[in-house]
């Protein structure tokens, strides 16, 4: 229990790290004043908060939805792949900041780290051991929710604050960082559809045999494969008649 509480508390982390970062750097470079992305981040938070809230009575039926179910995997990949090539290619096409792509950048991450507080909050529901060598709390959902928003808009005001210096370290525009790493979450989630829903089963079941990828799984995958290279084929194809 205690390695699963630590596996979707780091989840968690990742996931507000992930949009306070994310919004942070974004808010800078589009020279939004501090006022407009603590107003930004404060809606983030708040509806992240009021979602966990709201659906933590569910929190059984929540984890069949998430935790334990390849398909919500599987969709939210899609969305994470959809997302990250579509801003690519926006940024490839028009190479300039317009309002679409800023729209998309902001919104890139939103499904996944919602879909990561989501995923984890049910897991963790109605309340999890917080254990220390000095320390030991027990935190219900709504806790936890109020501790995630806070974490965020901090987390997002500090990148805010020291974003000049991070940006002298940035090596690519961001819609291809952000695009890419859209990508490579939802390679990741694709990972997580075949591990997780196996490895709570038998963490649940002992007795339960191992099966990491069932002819359903493996059947979903490939659609979402052929999916891709379908995309990726018409996108290169447009691309050759454009130059």
């Amino acid at each position: 229990m205690n390695l699963l509480v630590s596996l979707f508390g780091i989840i968690i982390l990742a996931a507000v790290l992930l949009v306070g970062i994310g919004t942070g750097l974004l808010s800078k470079f589009f020279k939004y004043d501090l006022v407009k992305h603590a107003v930004i981040t404060a809606v983030f938070s708040l509806i992240i908060a009021l979602i966990i809230i709201v659906l933590s009575p569910f929190y059984n039926a929540l984890i069949s939805l998430t935790v334990n179910n390849f398909y919500f995997y599987m969709v939210m990949a899609f969305i994470s792949l959809i997302l990250g090539i579509f801003t690519i290619y926006h940024w490839e096409r028009e190479k300039q900041y317009d309002s679409i792509l800023k729209g998309l950048l902001y919104l890139d991450f939103i499904p996944v780290s919602y879909g990561l507080f989501i995923l984890s909050s049910a897991a963790l529901a109605p309340s999890f051991i917080f254990d220390s060598a000095n320390l030991s709390l027990t935190i219900t959902t709504i806790h936890l929710a109020i501790v995630i928003a806070v974490l965020l808009i901090f987390i997002s005001i500090v990148t805010y604050t020291f974003s000049d210096f991070i940006e002298d370290y940035r090596i690519a525009h961001y819609p291809i960082i952000y695009g890419s790493m859209m990508l490579i979450f939802g390679f990741l989630f694709i990972v997580f559809g075949f591990l997780i829903p196996t490895i709570s089963e038998v963490v649940k079941n002992p007795s339960t045999e191992l099966s990491l990828m069932p002819i359903s799984s493996g059947i979903a995958f490939l659609v979402l494969l052929v999916i891709f290279l379908g995309i990726g084929v018409l996108f290169k194809k447009r691309n050759n008649r454009l130059e």
